[in-house]
């Protein structure tokens, strides 16, 4: 939450003083990986939490552990993502100077990988493995 104020705040200053579009083409080329992860990884902090306050039909324990093997399969998947954010802070983001359609394609990028690992990817998954379930559940019969 005070990263999301901090940044909100930055980025207001940005816009106010006419540098917006400059913010969005430099500081987003790493902001727009490291943000996502950020949240997600706040996201798999969640799923411990609600694992240990609300077990369902499991014991606290069973549930917490369960918790813990879905956060932590969500962070170790984001490990990645945070090194390539990275490295465009550490490599690219300097460079200020840029050219615009070259900054747009890293910001477009970055973004279409994200939604592609975070919501298609694991979508055709889950497609895939319900797609499985179902024709050995038809074969048992």
């Amino acid at each position: 939450m005070n990263n999301g104020i901090m940044l909100g705040s930055f980025e207001y200053y940005l816009f106010s003083k006419g540098l917006g579009l400059q913010s969005i083409l430099v500081i987003w080329i790493h902001g727009t990986l490291e943000i996502s992860s950020i949240i997600l990884a706040g996201g798999a902090g969640l799923i411990l939490g609600n694992s240990l306050l609300f077990p369902g039909t499991y014991t606290r324990i069973e549930s917490l552990k369960n918790g813990a093997k879905d956060g932590l399969k969500i962070a170790i998947g984001l490990i990645p993502i945070f090194i390539i954010a990275a490295f465009f802070e550490g490599f690219v983001t300097r460079h200020t100077e840029m050219p615009i359609a070259l900054s747009l394609s890293i910001l477009i990028a970055s973004l279409t990988f994200i939604i592609w690992y975070v919501i298609l990817y694991p979508a055709i998954l889950n497609q895939k493995i319900n797609h499985n379930n179902s024709i050995k559940n038809e074969t048992t019969y």
